[in-house]
């Protein structure tokens, strides 16, 4: 098998014309389904020849042979221990507050322990939304101090290496783009969500507040009531200027702490050659994009391998199908409230058909024996059995999309971050109904499980969506290598720049054209008054001189 890789590697090298690249990779997010989407993209380029090198907070443990792993580790044990993530009482996440190295101002810091000591819940309460800038760019802010700061790191900037193209992950950390700079290489960037805030005005891609959410942690989608648009539009406001007046000179700081010889982090942050964007229209709405993004999303889905003998059996003797309940990697359903634990199993023993559900224990007090545990399951590959007939979710991006790809209707109970608008377009789409968790009751989880298992819309929606997701000209691994690619061949790409990034803030907006316009209609009726008072003294002088 090997060979026919090489054979078959060495045919695509021929076929495209393509050459080996030396490829690094440096994410730098705490977070394991981060790691898992990016360490995904790097191994399928390392599976078409490419020589890949990744500096990661995780350690693969059979990378391929051409997949040097570089161990920041330690980290995510460290940032975990700041991130609270409290399940128990409301199935929430607790952002970090900075510290004195979040580069805040002083009086900033104040501020968001005052707020915070009041607010018991920053993601979860609309009555802070004002603070999800904040608490984002400090988690995110901390995430880099600690990546910067780490021997490995530091050790591997030292070194003299040279390198055809670099890949960071975009989480609002304009400064990890100098890892670029520093190896003079093209830079590319993978993004989890669609385009936004954090990557249009890098790339010069329009922002559209009228129809567009301003961030991406928002419930809102892009079909939005007059309200909705109101509240978007002061969001995107109050998000801009404290971008620019505080989140992005903290990040120019930071790295200039650790690299005093960096270029400004503003002639850096806008020299992004491509952009990967793990988005589908199967799930995502249409958004305008400029020739330097590209949607890859489904990237991760790959051919369902053989069932382990077990789940085979108990998937094949499941006569009324099998409903398959996983609340993904970051959140544990061993955690849940016994309480919403309880509910969902009473409604589980009511029904017919098998329950698989991912759950990190060996013990489930109360369990109904149409319900199987298991603490980690093979998702796709379950996905892809005939009998299985609804998937209950926490509405993770990832898991929509294989649910999408093999026709699945999805019950989605959003949890935090931004799975509530996976959910809500997954609903528009549909093929889903979603429950936020925490207003999770027996009444209402009953009432929508019982609408998705009994109406078949939602299984039809499910199939025309995967329909859409399936027909593309080229599969979303194939399309991330081609752009990689792409980028290698023609030195950065420097033809996909948009315009847009030569001008001035002002300039893009036209304010300096509409105040020239203002001035000269200002100046013209300026002076037709003028000369339209001065008039009837000039007829009298020329009657005076008559006479």
């Amino acid at each position: 098998m090997k060979i026919v890789g090489v054979l078959c590697a060495f045919v695509f090298i021929i076929v495209t014309g393509a050459e080996c690249a030396k490829i690094l990779g440096v994410f730098h997010v705490a977070g394991k389904s981060h790691y898992m989407a990016c360490s995904t993209v790097m191994k399928i380029l390392a599976e078409r020849g490419h020589d890949v090198t990744i500096v990661a907070l995780f350690k693969e443990k059979n990378p391929p042979k051409n997949y040097r792993q570089i161990v920041i580790d330690g980290l995510y044990e460290k940032a975990s221990g700041e991130i609270k993530i409290t399940l128990v009482e409301n199935f929430s996440i607790y952002p970090p507050m900075p510290d004195a190295y979040f580069a805040y101002p002083t009086w900033l810091c104040n501020y968001i322990r005052l707020f915070s000591a009041t607010t018991k819940d920053l993601f979860a309460t609309k009555s802070s939304v004002l603070m999800t800038p904040v608490s984002f760019h400090s988690m995110t802010t901390m995430f880099l101090e600690m990546f910067f700061n780490h021997t490995n790191f530091k050790e591997f900037m030292k070194s003299n290496e040279k390198f055809d193209a670099v890949i960071v992950e975009e989480f609002q950390s304009e400064a990890i783009k100098y890892v670029a700079h520093h190896f003079n290489a093209p830079l590319i960037v993978y993004s989890s969500v669609d385009a936004n805030e954090w990557t249009n005005p890098f790339q010069g891609n329009p922002d559209t507040p009228s129809y567009h959410p301003c961030h991406a942690l928002t419930h809102l989608t892009n079909h939005m009531s007059f309200m909705e648009r109101v509240e978007n539009t002061l969001f995107y406001a109050y998000d801009k200027i404290f971008y620019h007046l505080i989140a992005f000179p903290a990040q120019n700081r930071l790295l200039h702490r650790y690299y005093p010889e960096a270029p400004d982090l503003k002639d850096i942050a806008y020299n992004v050659s491509l952009v990967l964007f793990n988005t589908d229209l199967s799930v995502h709405e249409p958004m305008p994009k400029v020739p330097s993004m590209k949607d890859v999303g489904g990237f991760h889905i790959r051919k369902p391998k053989p069932l382990p003998e077990d789940l085979q059996k108990i998937l094949d003797n499941a006569k009324h199908g099998v409903i398959f309940f996983s609340l993904g990697s970051t959140v544990k359903s061993k955690d849940m409230p016994k309480e919403k634990r309880d509910l969902i199993l009473r409604k589980f023993s009511k029904l017919k058909e098998t329950v698989i559900w991912k759950f990190e224990d060996t013990e489930l007090p109360g369990k109904p024996d149409n319900v199987i545990i298991r603490n980690w399951l093979p998702q796709n590959d379950i996905f892809a059995h005939k009998n299985v007939k609804l998937f209950i979710s926490h509405g993770g991006l990832f898991s929509t999309m294989e649910a999408v790809y093999h026709g699945l209707p999805v019950m989605a109970l959003p949890i935090f971050a931004e799975q509530e608008v996976n959910a809500l377009r997954a609903e528009m789409g549909g093929f889903a109904r979603h429950l936020p968790f925490q207003e999770l009751t027996e009444t209402s989880f009953s009432e929508v499980l019982d609408d998705l298992l009994s109406n078949p819309k939602y299984k039809e929606n499910a199939k025309t969506r995967s329909s859409i997701m399936r027909d593309k000209p080229m599969d979303p691994a194939d399309a991330i290598n081609y752009w990689v690619e792409y980028v290698v061949r023609h030195k950065g790409a420097p033809h996909l720049r948009s315009a847009a990034l030569d001008l001035e803030w002002y300039e893009y907006l036209l304010i300096d054209v509409i105040l020239f316009i203002l001035t000269m209609v200002g100046a013209f009726l300026f002076t037709v008054v003028y000369l339209y008072k001065l008039w009837p003294k000039r007829r009298s002088s020329i009657k005076q001189k008559k006479n």
